[in-house]
């Protein structure tokens, strides 16, 4: 049985006769993707061509689980040799993960210019030369205009996505594009930092580690909010192969008594929230313990991007709980508990 959160598949339809070369080459580049968000995450620098590190392998290959001839359709599973603890995300379904929220911007139909595009990106894959790899596998299974194909791609336990031809030319375009500077926020803890000519200091937050510059005349600034929760406030810059955030002044740095949770995810779909959740947030130990008493929320990791997702995914049980159960088998109690979370949901 193929485990939703490690399941990849892809469908391919118009034929009756699918060319093997064409199957085979789907294969690849799927596999290709995993393998280049694996190496990312792993910390590696961008490699223009060559194979990747056994380690990305072990945790990134796809074995093929089922397949139906006719029109194609492939289910395959990734292997990831890691075992996940307490319903944490194990490396390889981070990858599947990221391979999903990459589709799910690439075949957005709300998202026509490449300026929009380009930033939301580059804040999943914080490198120029790794994410144009990325982007160029994608491209090369995106079927164009002239394809006598229908093409469907489903990372883990999403609804499957068609690969609208009209999308065709937009990623190339993306992909021949130079990377821009744009206006960012992040939010995170305060760590790692250079006071020598580099000026660097990194922000662990829940997008993952921000690298960011600042200029000597706030060095003070940033060494009094070391290892403190902050918003910072600047402009991503492409620098040696990958973005850096540049600050200026000290309005760009700004203390923080807690996180918010603005959205959730249900059945894959990223919902909003009418109103924030705040989330109280203490490093002990080498861990983050993020809580919110109010809704019963408590996650203790070493990892802030993980912490924060599971908070979230809390959250998501809460609402699945109460919220979508039915509400006479609630106690009293429960039903005004339901009717806190529903005054948060948008409609």
């Amino acid at each position: 049985m193929v485990l939703e959160k490690k399941a990849v598949s892809f469908s391919i339809q118009g034929m009756n006769k699918i060319p093997a070369i064409y199957v085979a080459e789907m294969f690849q580049h799927i596999q290709n993707i995993l393998y280049s968000i694996g190496d990312h995450l792993e910390g590696n620098a961008p490699r223009p061509k060559g194979d990747f590190p056994q380690s990305v392998k072990e945790n990134c290959s796809l074995v093929v689980t089922g397949l139906k001839s006719g029109s194609v359709h492939a289910q395959m599973q990734i292997g990831d040799i890691q075992e996940g603890l307490f319903e944490a995300q194990t490396y390889g379904e981070r990858t599947i993960d990221i391979a999903n929220n990459l589709l799910n911007l690439l075949s957005n139909k709300d998202i026509i210019e490449t300026d929009l595009l380009n930033p939301q990106l580059y804040n999943i894959i914080n490198n120029p030369h790794r994410l144009n790899r990325i982007l160029r596998d994608y491209e090369a299974i995106w079927p164009d205009s002239k394809s006598k194909f229908n093409v469907n791609l489903r990372f883990g336990k999403s609804l499957p996505i068609h690969l609208n031809p009209l999308r065709k030319d937009l990623i190339r375009s993306i992909i021949q594009k130079p990377p821009k500077e744009y206006e960012k926020e992040v939010v995170g803890r305060l760590i790692e930092l250079r006071v020598d000519k580099k000026r660097e200091f990194r922000v662990d937050s829940p997008e993952g580690l921000i690298t960011c510059q600042y200029s000597p005349e706030i060095e003070g600034n940033i060494i009094s909010a070391l290892g403190e929760l902050v918003r910072i406030r600047g402009i991503m810059k492409p620098t040696g192969g990958k973005y850096i955030l540049n600050i200026q002044d000290e309005t760009s740095l700004e203390k923080l008594d807690n996180l918010t949770i603005k959205s959730f995810k249900k059945d894959s779909v990223e919902k909003q929230l009418k109103e924030a959740i705040s989330i109280d947030i203490a490093f002990e130990n080498e861990q983050y313990i993020l809580s919110n008493d109010e809704f019963g929320l408590l996650v203790v990791h070493q990892n802030m991007e993980l912490a924060y997702k599971e908070a979230q995914e809390e959250f998501a049980i809460l609402v699945e709980e109460y919220v979508d159960a039915p509400e006479d088998d609630l106690t009293e109690g429960a039903k005004k508990f339901r009717n806190k979370l529903i005054s948060l949901l948008e409609k």
